[in-house]
């Protein structure tokens, strides 16, 4: 049982005991997992009693960093993923910005900095945006260990030093704690050693006691300049005391750390039995370390690097024996030296048999791992697929359903100010009730395309009357037609077929009629008629509103994603959206988009379509 204090305060179903709960478990992020644990759980009842959203993703995004320290990257980025998508419903860009962050955190871990890299330059751009200099902070820390991996070690170092000009700023105690143990570690790859001793003692004697994690790495930081200075009674005090700040909070990647530095000192001393004892105690870290890992790559990276270390030591250590070996024979027997080298062909021949078992169980584990990767990549692509379609689903709906709509609003409007004569009414009662057999028409297609876009069937191209299409979508806006007194020029008698498909090609025409009748002046007509060549029906839209230039022209034939909406002559808004639907579904029509237009005249939109 864990004790909580001001239970009464805790117990209260409110966002302050969320936030209390959140706290509480930050105390003990870097020294008691199952604590932490405890109080996110605490959180998470109540942040869904509350049904607030963005405290539910909160919660689930400090499950996230809680499993990241604790090496369970696996899970670690199964909540970052799940909060971003709660995050970015709520239009939460704090949100968003610390996923991008967990998810880069991820990647660094599996070594891979330059993807790292990227996902770190996506949030700190929102987060500079927003002027938030708390993720900032970490960003630019986050960038500069990738940097360091990197070794762009002038680049991280500009990204340390401006992370630690900030965090002293807004008094982020252990940002600057860890951007300091970092400049330190930039210090010391350059061999600048009074530097890299001035920002590890920084650390350990701030007035705010480090986290036990900073200061088990500055004290081993100390340790290996030590080393390198050839103090090697300092380079033992600071080795040891790190090693056992480490084994406090278990930090076993620091434990490991430490335990190679004393080990490479005492073999430096040829004190050979503390340098053995201490490289076992690394050897049983790094493996504990590779069997708790979820995400084996990272920890087989992990190994591979120690295992390099361990045999260069384990060489060291076979160097220095032999050399003992060559003084004993000078100054003893010849039985001794027998014993020896019976000894040494022993060790190695048992060395050489446990390294090659090591191998192929990393050989094995490597293989599960990238069959494990394959499967989550297909799996992401997939989900974007869906996560696209879905969102372009949703825009043609809102696009499209938007100005039939507001067309029936303004008729019910008319009625219900009483100014409509009862013969007013029966006309405007019939041409209602095209209207809404109209924008129905015009919600099955969007229905029925958005369910070939989910099923992923392909283009249907048949026979269709194109002149009965263009009908159907000039009923349809009939209330802003009335509204702009605008008239169509069209001979819907004369039959004219084309090959295409009939959901997207309905939309193709509402559109661009609904583009005509948007900059259409009042009192204005608009001109419809057909004309044809070898390969090709095509259909003429003309208006007679202010034209477009030849850059406008230009940019419209050349995009490829979502215009900016220009408002009509009545000042109508739009999406934007209009015309890169008609060009795409032209596309998947084999037609063909031409713009002619006259600067301040007129502006007629040339439609082809395969003739049938």
């Amino acid at each position: 049982m864990f004790t909580l204090q001001n239970n009464v305060y805790a117990s209260v179903h409110s966002k302050d005991s969320v936030d209390y709960y959140l706290k509480e478990s930050k105390k003990y992020t870097y020294s008691d997992f199952n604590k932490a644990k405890f109080f996110l759980i605490k959180a998470e009842k109540v942040a869904k009693k509350l049904n607030d959203k963005n405290l539910i993703a909160e919660v689930i995004f400090n499950f996230g960093a809680n499993y990241y320290i604790i090496g369970s990257y696996d899970v670690a980025l199964q909540n970052y993923i799940k909060a971003a998508e709660i995050f970015e419903s709520e239009n939460n860009k704090v949100g968003v910005a610390k996923c991008l962050m967990g998810k880069g955190l991820i990647q660094q871990g599996f070594g891979r900095d330059k993807e790292a890299l990227k996902n770190f330059e996506k949030s700190i751009t929102i987060c500079r945006t927003l002027n938030n200099e708390k993720f900032i902070v970490k960003n630019l820390l986050n960038i500069g260990i990738s940097q360091t991996n990197l070794k762009e070690y002038d680049e991280a170092y500009k990204s340390f030093k401006e992370s630690l000009k900030l965090s002293i700023k807004n008094k982020s105690t252990d940002d600057a704690q860890m951007t300091m143990n970092k400049l330190a570690n930039i210090h010391f790859i350059k061999n600048n050693l009074d530097s890299t001793i001035y920002y590890y003692q920084k650390v350990l004697n701030s007035s705010v006691k480090p986290n036990l994690w900073e200061e088990a790495y500055a004290l081993s930081g100390l340790s290996e300049v030590y080393l390198k200075k050839g103090n090697y009674q300092k380079a033992i005090d600071f080795g040891l005391k790190g090693y056992n700040t480490a084994k406090i909070v278990r930090a076993k990647w620091d434990i490991a750390r430490s335990s190679e530095i004393i080990s490479t000192i005492y073999s430096q001393q040829n004190n050979f039995e503390s340098a053995y004892h201490f490289l076992r105690i690394n050897k049983i870290y790094n493996d504990s370390l590779y069997a708790e890992s979820k995400i084996k790559e990272v920890n087989i990276l992990q190994l591979e690097a120690k295992e390099a270390e361990n045999e260069r030591l384990f060489a060291k250590a076979e160097i220095a024996q032999q050399k003992l070996n060559n003084i004993r024979i000078f100054v003893g027997f010849v039985f001794f030296l027998l014993i020896a080298l019976l000894i040494f062909i022993y060790q190695y021949y048992k060395y050489t048999n446990q390294k090659g078992k090591f191998f192929k169980e990393i050989e094995i584990k490597n293989r599960d791992i990238q069959s494990q990767q394959s499967m989550i990549t297909a799996q992401n692509i997939a989900l974007e697929e869906l996560n696209q379609t879905k969102n372009k689903i949703f825009s043609i709906l809102s696009h499209d359903l938007k100005t039939p709509i507001n067309s029936l609003i303004q008729v019910i409007e008319l009625n219900k100010q009483n100014d409509l004569t009862k013969e007013e009414q029966t006309f405007i009662f019939d041409q209602l009730q095209k209207q809404v057999e109209g924008t129905s028409l015009i919600l099955n297609n969007i229905l029925n395309w958005a369910n070939s876009q989910i099923d992923g069937t392909s283009v249907h191209l048949e026979k269709i009357a194109l002149n009965q299409i263009i009908e159907e979508s000039i009923s349809s806006f009939y209330a802003e037609v009335v509204k702009k007194k605008v008239t169509f020029n069209h001979n819907k008698e004369t039959a004219v077929f084309i090959k295409a498909d009939i959901g997207q090609t309905r939309i193709i025409i509402q559109n661009i009629i609904a583009n005509a009748l948007k900059f259409a002046p009042l009192n204005s007509q608009i001109d419809i008629h057909y004309t044809s060549d070898d390969k090709y029906q095509k259909i003429h839209i003309k208006d007679y509103g202010n034209g477009l230039n030849e850059s406008k022209i230009e940019e419209i034939m050349n995009f490829n994603k979502r215009l900016i909406s220009e408002k009509g002559t009545s000042m109508e808004e739009g999406t934007g959206l209009g015309l890169l639907l008609v060009k795409q579904f032209l596309i998947n029509n084999k037609g063909q988009l031409d713009i002619k237009s006259v600067e301040g005249e007129s502006t007629e939109f040339i439609i082809s379509f395969l003739k049938h």
